[in-house]
């Protein structure tokens, strides 16, 4: 086994993988790390944010600050992983609002100055992130970043084991849904669905993509795969 691969093979709980993310990090120039898992949410019909703290390795004063003034609502930081496709820099976020600008601003008097993030999604909407922090070389740096990218996504795969992002019963599809990619995991097109159905196509892919937005991938394959996986199919 490559020995990438076998990072975190030895973790035995979440304090014991935080540790060994730390270990991983740290030669590629991160000293600092930390991550969140959040997840868009409505809060008496008014859009919010709700967040897990997995792990932290970030200055005390600042974590102690952070949750004082509930900046995680307006971090930047977390704006940018649901619209970002992969990696990114804190320094590339665009259009920054005042409260935005400032959380970074009280970030690097914390000893935070440049940082990169590694955005995973997870089925349900939610977002498994990982901050890491060092210097601007190391976060500039193409081989830095694409390690960073690898040892996060083994990291979430061995998160699963002990922090699964959500239970069975969070996830639900209708009743059509289920019809429709029970037939796409049975290798069926869309023509054929409709006509199993006898519904139009432009309905089996309005169903489908609507599988696919609550699972939260870009493939009608990938969400057949996961809703099997989840006992969700009919």
């Amino acid at each position: 086994m490559a020995p990438i691969l076998s990072l975190f093979t030895g973790a035995k709980d979440i304090s014991s993988l935080s540790d060994l993310l730390g270990n991983a990090v740290l030669p590629l120039g991160f000293p600092c790390y930390a991550v969140t898992r959040i997840s868009l949410t409505c809060v008496r019909s008014r859009p919010s944010m709700s967040m897990e703290a997995i792990c932290s390795h970030y200055p005390n004063n600042w974590v102690q600050h952070y949750l004082q003034h509930n900046y995680g609502l307006v971090d930047p930081v977390h704006r940018a992983a649901f619209t970002s496709s992969g990696p990114y820099r804190w320094g590339d976020i665009a259009d920054l609002n005042h409260a935005e600008r400032h959380v970074l601003v009280e970030a690097c008097d914390a000893g935070l100055k440049n940082g990169l993030s590694i955005p995973i999604r997870e089925i349900g909407g939610s977002v498994l992130l990982i901050n890491l922090s060092g210097p601007s070389s190391r976060i500039n740096a193409g081989t830095s970043r694409q390690l960073a990218s690898i040892i996060s996504n083994l990291f979430r795969l061995e998160l699963d084991r002990f922090a699964p992002p959500h239970p069975k019963a969070f996830i639900q599809l209708s009743p059509r849904q289920r019809q429709c990619l029970s037939w796409v995991a049975q290798g069926k097109t869309s023509s054929d669905i409709c006509m199993i159905l006898e519904i139009s196509r432009h309905t089996v892919e309005y169903h489908i993509t609507e599988a696919m937005k609550v699972l939260n991938v870009n493939s009608r394959i990938a969400a057949a795969v996961i809703a099997s996986n989840y006992g969700l199919l009919d």
